[in-house]
């Protein structure tokens, strides 16, 4: 081969090459010319590779935007659009394939759609799952598509721990994290609480299991706040009189405890709303009736914090024989708990708890 043919096929391989490169580097942005898929295709590339630059080539340089999140949530602007995305780019751990389900391209305008499968993993448990339909709307802008609508439609969401073939969804979720995040709150803040939430808390509190159906409950509900600080005086006295016969304190001692206890009960005493939960010792089935009052208690603890109350197992300042005759309680009634129900001066932090292993043991000791 001469020299001539040789140099001829030497520059037709670096300029095929050449234009291949060039082509891969320009298929991080968008350009005239590149149909709807293929812009879909770089949207979805920016999209996994969190990189706002090339993301938003595809979308449209005009302000007016359509976004609708997986949540409801409406962004009706491109710069809206942008500061979603850049603080979710900053989120690590996540992953989302998507399957493209249609594609239309019109003159002028066109859409696609698509299933988009978020995974993100969590530090303690699992992995969470959000499946959606996503619709793209785009609009043929100097001659690229650019997306000017975004409507995401949620199919399902669930979590995904150890097992992948369990799935929790987001009710299963919902329910376990109230019963992990209910706390025993001793501060409230003065912000009432709605007639409806209260009924739909005791609502909750009357379905719980109980020997027989025989339902032994009462629930005393106490909002007059009058009547709240009188029983805070009242409470730090009887508190006071068990001690002096439990303990026989100097005058000096009981002086520091008083100070104390009355901060203490204030605190307590707090919350908009009590209720006094009871049980009736002439029920059919006498012998359970603690068993059942205190699954009613549980059962308004939870719901409680499923509103976003919360709530206290107290006795230790209420005792059974002062409180009947504070409220004209009948003698055949026994009272469980008096719970406060109320929004949270601040959440607690949870106190150390045992581990699982700690706890549980399969078929025997």
């Amino acid at each position: 081969m001469n020299f001539f043919k040789k140099c001829t096929l030497f520059w037709i391989a670096f300029l095929f090459f050449f234009s291949f490169f060039t082509h891969l580097a320009a298929a991080d942005e968008n350009r005239p010319g590149l149909s709807l898929k293929a812009t879909f295709d770089l949207y979805v590339q920016a999209i996994h590779n969190s990189d706002l630059k090339s993301l938003f080539t595809t979308v449209t340089d005009g302000q007016d935007f359509f976004f609708l999140t997986s949540t409801g949530k409406l962004i009706d602007s491109r710069e809206g659009y942008y500061t979603f995305h850049e603080d979710w780019f900053k989120e690590t751990g996540w992953e989302m394939p998507v399957e493209l389900l249609e594609v239309h391209e019109g003159k002028d305008y066109g859409y696609t759609v698509a299933k988009f499968y978020y995974k993100q993993r969590l530090p303690e448990s699992g992995t969470y799952n959000l499946d959606s339909y996503f619709t793209l709307i785009f609009h043929k802008e100097d001659g690229m598509w650019k997306v000017v609508g975004d409507i995401c439609t949620p199919i399902e969401r669930y979590l995904i721990e150890k097992n992948p073939d369990l799935r929790y969804s987001a009710d299963q979720t919902y329910l376990l994290d109230m019963i992990k995040t209910r706390r025993t709150v001793r501060r409230f803040k003065p912000t009432p609480v709605p007639q409806e939430h209260i009924l739909k808390i005791l609502d909750a509190a009357r379905l719980a299991p109980t020997a027989g159906n025989q339902q032994p409950w009462k629930f005393l509900v106490i909002q007059d706040r009058a009547r709240l600080d009188q029983l805070q005086k009242e409470a730090v006295s009887w508190y006071l009189e068990g001690y002096k016969i439990k303990r026989n304190p100097t005058e000096e001692q009981l002086s520091k405890l008083r100070t104390q206890l009355e901060e203490v009960v204030k605190n307590v005493l707090s919350a908009p709303v009590y209720v006094a939960v009871l049980v009736d010792s002439q029920a059919q089935y006498p012998d359970y009736i603690l068993y059942d009052g205190s699954l009613a208690a549980g059962n308004l603890m939870i719901a409680a914090r499923a509103l976003g109350y919360g709530t206290g197992f107290f006795t230790t300042f209420f005792p059974e024989v002062k409180m009947k005759e504070f409220f004209g309680i009948p003698e055949q009634y026994r009272l469980i708990c008096f719970t406060p129900i109320g929004v949270p001066y601040e959440w607690p932090d949870m106190p150390p708890k045992k581990s699982l292993d700690e706890l549980v043991i399969f078929e025997r000791f």
